[in-house]
């Protein structure tokens, strides 16, 4: 049976809660840019970054009108001293499953009842699998899905704020090899497919507690930096992930990216985002 919401709808009611139950989340992404090239940010009114960045894109994907690339990055460092420090980088890549309620269905057999199950695609699985890597234990790389595939189901968690309670959890790097993973309950415990292997994976309260404990605190310049470098250690020399990197890169007009530049960097993790459909986090 199909999910009756769209992917992106329950993309953004967990990303909403996830900002309620961290100290704070930051999110840069491409859906609305009127301020700073952000839309979530730090879910703050139109004043304050009329107060700290006066200064708007003229259309999606332009440069920033007003203001060179340099003066923008000397904001950013007086920006994030307005801020929290982050410690911590969050990899989501969100999935809408198939609910399936039929004894012949290929995975039937390993649960014996209804199930979910979505499938795993190679090229954002790998970029998924060498973020974590070249990340170095200051971010993880999951995959969220809901726990229940009804329209109903999901406005009620939405007005009772259980979208990430009913959600299950999966390590990208546990599902290294497999083509779809299944599972029937929220958590953190399915199965990876063809060959089933139970795979358990940590919380989410468990992977941010531990990057939390980990990882020194970093302005949020400098964190997004250091996220901005691993990005593009992860995305080169692979014959599969480098390429789709590139041609989005290139879609986008930008040309030679320095991640030491705060204005790069969150263009970086913004290529990132798009070129594999994943959801950056920074929480602090």
């Amino acid at each position: 049976m199909d999910v009756e919401f769209k992917e992106k709808t329950f993309e953004k009611y967990f990303g909403h809660e996830l900002a309620r139950i961290t100290n704070m989340t930051f999110s840069p992404d491409q859906c609305d840019e009127a301020f700073l090239g952000f839309d979530e940010a730090f879910l703050m009114p139109p004043s304050w970054f009329f107060r700290f960045g006066p200064y708007m894109r003229g259309r999606r994907r332009e440069r920033l009108t007003g203001v060179e690339i340099d003066e923008f990055n000397m904001l950013g460092k007086g920006l994030a001293s307005h801020m929290p420090d982050f410690k911590f980088n969050l990899f989501v890549q969100f999935k809408r499953p198939t609910f399936l309620v039929s004894p012949g269905a290929r995975e039937w057999f390993d649960w014996k009842q209804s199930y979910y199950r979505y499938a795993i695609t190679h090229h954002q699985q790998e970029a998924l699998e060498r973020i974590d890597a070249q990340s170095y234990g200051r971010a993880a790389a999951v995959y969220a899905s809901p726990a229940f595939w009804q329209a109903a189901d999901l406005w009620a968690k939405v007005r009772n704020k259980t979208v990430v309670e009913n959600s299950n959890m999966a390590s990208a790097v546990k599902l290294k090899g497999h083509k779809h993973y299944s599972y029937i309950a929220p958590g953190y415990i399915g199965k990876g497919h063809s060959e089933t292997v139970d795979i358990e994976s940590d919380s989410l309260g468990q992977t941010i507690e531990t990057g939390y404990e980990k990882n020194e605190p970093l302005p949020l310049n400098q964190h997004l930096k250091k996220a901005a470098s691993a990005i593009i250690e992860a995305t080169s020399g692979s014959d599969l992930i480098t390429p789709v990197f590139h041609q989005v890169q290139t879609s986008l007009g930008f040309e030679n990216l320095d991640p030491n530049s705060l204005y790069d960097a969150i263009a970086i993790i913004e290529i990132f985002s798009e070129a594999f459909g994943v959801r950056y986090y920074a929480i602090g």
